[in-house]
């Protein structure tokens, strides 16, 4: 049997460095580098880790909200986006920055890893969802599940579970995964970790003189 061809990579260097990017997404899905300041908090005092900063480069929630997202939305779309408790409120401002009401929590994960928290202690990461306008059509499933108990693998990645709900949950629909970790079957990838010949300006929002992100990106896996 021969064997398929799974990869395709673009043969052209920034692409969405175009007024207008080649193609505008329905669903968007992120695991965005969130920036602690490299402390947590335990007994009232604050603690450096610098954990996240040690696997990948951070970024700020002002260095997230100026990412011009909304660029490669379509008309109607919906963001999913990981997070934690303490950085709930702080994700849904970068949710309205990308131009997206926030609506739900959409998945809890249980990494089976009990860590010391601000008020409890904790074990669990969320995944909070949104919407431009409307959830684009048709709509796969509507019987996904929205709790995961699942070991913790290297550091931050999710479990591959929740990206094949997402992908049920929306099965015709073009979808990006933004600051990932890893290929995934149908989906334009675009991150520090994606393996690829080409590269995805993502521009800041205007009137910044901020320098716009670019990172390696990985085109699509063909169903």
């Amino acid at each position: 049997m021969k064997q398929q061809t799974l990869f395709h990579f673009t043969e052209k260097p920034n692409p969405y460095k175009q007024t207008e990017p080649p193609q505008r997404f329905d669903v968007i899905y992120c695991d965005p580098p969130w920036d602690y300041d490299g402390r947590t908090f335990l007994n009232g005092k604050a603690h450096e880790t610098g954990a996240a900063s040690d696997h990948y480069p951070t970024m700020s929630p002002k260095e997230l909200m100026e990412m011009n997202v909304i660029h490669f939305c379509a008309d109607k779309c919906i963001c999913y986006m990981w997070t934690t408790g303490p950085q709930l409120d702080i994700s849904i401002e970068v949710l309205k920055a990308w131009g997206f009401k926030y609506k739900t929590i959409a998945f809890v994960w249980n990494k089976g890893q009990i860590n010391p928290g601000y008020y409890t202690l904790s074990c669990i990461e969320i995944c909070i969802v949104g919407t431009r306008n409307a959830i684009p059509k048709p709509r796969g499933t509507r019987n996904e599940h929205q709790y995961l108990s699942r070991p913790r693998e290297r550091h931050s990645a999710k479990p591959t579970e929740f990206i094949e709900r997402i992908t049920r949950m929306h099965p015709e629909q073009d979808k990006l995964e933004l600051f990932s970790r890893r290929a995934h079957q149908g989906w334009h990838c675009w991150g520090h970790d994606a393996v690829g010949e080409g590269s995805i300006t993502i521009p800041r929002l205007e009137n910044n003189n901020t320098p716009d992100i670019v990172q390696n990106t990985l085109w699509p896996i063909p169903f």
